[in-house]
């Protein structure tokens, strides 16, 4: 079936949607973690990088508006969705185990560069964000040098906002109906073998 490039760019501000209502909801819960890049990996998992990038970039500079430091992590998100993509053609997120591995990838843009960009945001010393309720802490129990403790933290809460994403990107992708996924750039990678040769 022949490719749908409107529907694939149909899903960008669905994608945007998502990382908002996720993102707004972990912070009204005050959890030391994002949950805000799961449009971004799902609209790259199924329509490629550039419509990822624009979901993850969109994202940001929205919520640029009521915090403009957000804007700094922008290319973050953008980050994620080049490797969500890669990963889709590779066909990671059709297995759990692979899906559950690719956190790591996620959480290493997300904690160790996010926390250098952390780092140089508030002049060489902790942020004042989500992951400090763990930086703090981490940095009185263990008096390690502060950007270390900068460093570990933000990968620690990464890494469990990264394992929850991924799980949740993971059973969405396997809920799309395989008209639907037909129709999209990468969509092909998501239909079983079975429901192809019925197509067929």
């Amino acid at each position: 079936m022949k490719k749908d490039n409107k529907l694939a760019w149909f899903l960008v501000p669905i994608g945007v949607a998502v990382n908002f209502i996720f993102g707004t909801l972990v912070l009204m819960l005050r959890l030391p973690i994002y949950l805000d890049c799961a449009g971004t990996i799902i609209v790259a998992a199924l329509c490629g990088t550039w419509p990822g990038v624009i979901v993850g970039l969109v994202s940001n500079i929205l919520n640029a508006i009521t915090d403009p430091g957000t804007l700094l992590y922008a290319p973050l998100n953008m980050a994620f969705a080049v490797l969500a993509a890669y990963l889709s053609k590779k066909g990671v997120f059709k297995k759990f185990v692979p899906t559950l591995i690719s956190s790591l990838g996620f959480a290493f843009i997300g904690g160790v560069i996010g926390a250098l960009i952390t780092w140089a945001r508030f002049g060489f010393d902790f942020g004042s964000g989500t992951t400090s309720v763990v930086v703090l802490p981490l940095y009185a129990a263990t008096g390690l040098p502060k950007f270390i403790c900068q460093i570990i933290g933000e990968f620690l809460c990464d890494l469990l906002d990264k394992v929850i994403t991924v799980v949740v990107c993971y059973f969405i992708l396997k809920a799309f109906p395989t008209r639907f996924l037909s129709k999209l750039p990468l969509g092909d990678i998501y239909i079983s073998d079975e429901a192809k040769a019925l197509e067929e």
